[in-house]
């Protein structure tokens, strides 16, 4: 009987810690208007619709994302893989660079700023 209620409030903190850590994410914002900028912005949206709606306005395939645009000086793989958007780099048919990192799940973190340039 121990066991099973030290296993159901283990999962429940766990949970709880998890939908925590995902509320706290990252907000995205243009340092400027350049189309290298627009290109980055709409990776950041990991919006599958939003990605290739710009793709289609600009011109833009995925070789250039691949090979020539960089987001913040990362490439667009380095850059998705960092912050987590996996919808993008599918759309790209990019692969995610991978990694193993252990998250305290105790720790909140609160909306964290980050300015998107491209170039």
């Amino acid at each position: 009987m121990k066991r099973t209620t030290l296993l159901t409030s283990a999962g429940a903190l766990l949970l709880s810690g998890l939908s925590m850590q995902a509320s706290a994410q990252s907000e995205f914002v243009a340092a400027d208007g350049t189309l290298g900028t627009q290109l980055c912005m709409a990776v950041s949206s990991n919006s599958r619709h939003q990605l290739t709606k710009i793709m289609s306005e600009t011109g833009a395939n995925s070789k250039i994302f691949k090979n020539k645009l960089q987001c913040n000086n990362l490439s667009v793989r380095e850059f998705a893989s960092l912050y987590g958007f996996e919808r993008s780099l599918q759309t790209l048919r990019i692969t995610p660079l991978t990694q193993t990192s252990i998250h305290d799940l105790a720790f909140v973190h609160g909306t964290k700023l980050t300015t998107v340039s491209g170039s």
